[in-house]
């Protein structure tokens, strides 16, 4: 479920990091804000589908309920 999310986010901060270290800027915000957007990005794309996967897991889980309980 976290996987759209984390890969935006992981491959953000390689790119951001690669810069940085290529321009020797060692800003915190800079490395910060881009990692956020990408991952608010990353729930805006995915966010319903992730939605939609727990949703049906949550139901199946109820239904099922009673067979696994006995």
């Amino acid at each position: 479920m976290g996987l759209p999310v984390l890969a935006a986010t992981l491959a953000t901060g390689v790119i951001v990091s690669t810069v940085q270290a290529a321009t020797r800027q060692s800003d915190a915000t800079v490395s910060v804000v881009p990692r956020l957007l990408a991952a608010g990005g990353a729930l805006l794309i995915f966010g319903t589908w992730m939605v939609a996967v727990m949703q049906g897991f949550w139901l199946d889980l109820w239904l099922h309920l009673p067979e696994m309980v006995k």
